[in-house]
């Protein structure tokens, strides 16, 4: 059994020593609300207090301590104990509790090294201030223009105004050579998305966006990726709802399956989003997107079975908490990938998609088999779209079978 970590003055005291002392039990308290056991939290109270001990000897004011300082304690420090793999998360955690206390000063941003960190931080705003792109969408288009300009300016050094429509070419044929097809779509939305904000901003002269070569997308050309309704049953059948991990799951597949959620929308799902008395979900989706669901019977319970026997007590308002400590919400999509990577690997169903969505589109497919139409798949899926549904008319086999003609000399 793991005991929680629980405060004790008497045992604190001893390790309230140098100018950390005071901190020392604020600091205790926040490990004891993130979950962490009892082994866990003192290992993390003494590497504080030894902390407070080498700034004391080193006559170093709380206000200086920074993540340099902790650097220069930590090599101190592994000369004379081993090295623990814990330390570095408990010392982020520390400076962070410390930072958000106004105990010590929050640093500045760090400079640009170079102008291309300085034009993919002001791109990066204009795309989250005049954009309204979130964080994660901010995460792919950055790295793209990134790309972009190191190819063309490989010192560092930019000369905007030397861009022609070749250096544009030319890197989307040497990008094109380690990329698929989907992540080269990419790469040209980002390179003109790129070439727009430089030429909005005055830093070319002429729009270069034009000079993006299209890449070719054929739409509808690939069939969705999905499970049989057998399949997707047995994932959530083979969930060990007698574990804490295991009603975690099964909630989650659940809102997957049975709402076609995104692997980010259950992510971010909130304890404030569920309205128990309307029985909707509050969906927060893409382009910053608000939809109300029907909370379903069966995954309305799941939640509740969740919520009262197995989410762990802390401060965090999401709905899905980490197995370990620090109780913190999951880290983001990813996170609800692996939950369904797990689920099919317990279910002993070998797929070549492994992640989340999967479940959206087999929810899209079985609608689709039972006789919904496209308009009310795209409803349940809230696709902005027409055309984005249309690719589920692919998967209905018995209906495209009426379009087929006769092989000449075959079977009528």
């Amino acid at each position: 059994m793991i005991v929680r970590f629980d405060l004790n003055p008497e045992e604190l005291r001893h390790l309230q020593v140098g100018p950390l002392g005071p901190h020392v039990e604020s600091f205790a308290a926040l490990l004891s609300r993130q979950g962490y056991c009892r082994n866990n939290g003192w290992q993390k109270i003494r590497l504080a207090a030894d902390l407070g001990r080498w700034l004391q000897q080193k006559d170093i004011g709380l206000r200086q301590l920074d993540e340099q300082r902790v650097s220069v304690f930590f090599q101190a420090r592994y000369k004379r104990v081993s090295r623990h793999s814990g330390d570095q998360a408990t010392m982020t955690l520390l400076i962070q509790h410390l930072r958000q206390s106004h105990v010590i000063p929050v640093p500045p941003p760090p400079a640009a090294r170079n102008d291309i960190e300085v034009i993919e931080r002001d791109y990066g705003n204009f795309l989250l201030q005049e954009r309204s792109f979130v964080p994660a969408s901010v995460g792919q288009y950055v790295p793209a223009a990134r790309r972009f300009l190191f190819h063309r300016f490989p010192s560092g050094r930019v000369r905007l105004k030397k861009l022609r429509a070749k250096d544009i070419t030319d890197f989307v044929l040497h990008d094109s050579a380690n990329r698929g097809r989907r992540s080269l779509q990419l790469t040209a939305a980002v390179l003109r998305s790129f070439l727009n904000f430089l030429f909005q901003h005055g830093r070319i002269e002429s729009n270069l966006a034009a000079a993006v070569p299209a890449v070719a997308g054929w739409r509808l050309s690939e069939l969705p990726r999905y499970l049989e309704a057998t399949q997707v049953e047995k994932i959530l059948r083979c969930c060990d709802r007698r574990r804490k991990i295991g009603k975690r799951d099964y909630a989650i597949l659940l809102l997957l399956a049975r709402l076609g959620l995104r692997a980010g929308e259950v992510a971010y799902l909130t304890l404030d989003d569920i309205n128990w008395q309307a029985g909707e979900l509050l969906i927060r989706g893409k382009g910053a997107r608000v939809d109300r669901l029907p909370l379903l019977e069966d995954v309305g319970q799941a939640l509740v079975d969740y919520l009262q026997k197995a989410r762990p007590v802390c401060s965090s308002r999401r709905v899905f908490i980490q197995k370990h400590a620090p109780h913190e919400g999951l880290a983001g999509p990813s996170s609800i990938d692996n939950v369904v990577r797990v689920g099919l690997a317990r279910a002993q169903i070998f797929s070549r998609h492994q992640g989340a969505h999967v479940l959206r589109h087999s929810l899209a497919t079985r609608m689709l088999g039972n006789g919904a139409s496209l308009g009310q798949i795209g409803q349940v899926l809230r696709h902005k779209l027409p055309q984005t549904t249309e690719i589920y008319a692919k998967v209905n086999l018995n209906a495209l079978r009426g379009l087929v003609l006769p092989w000449p000399g075959g079977v009528q």
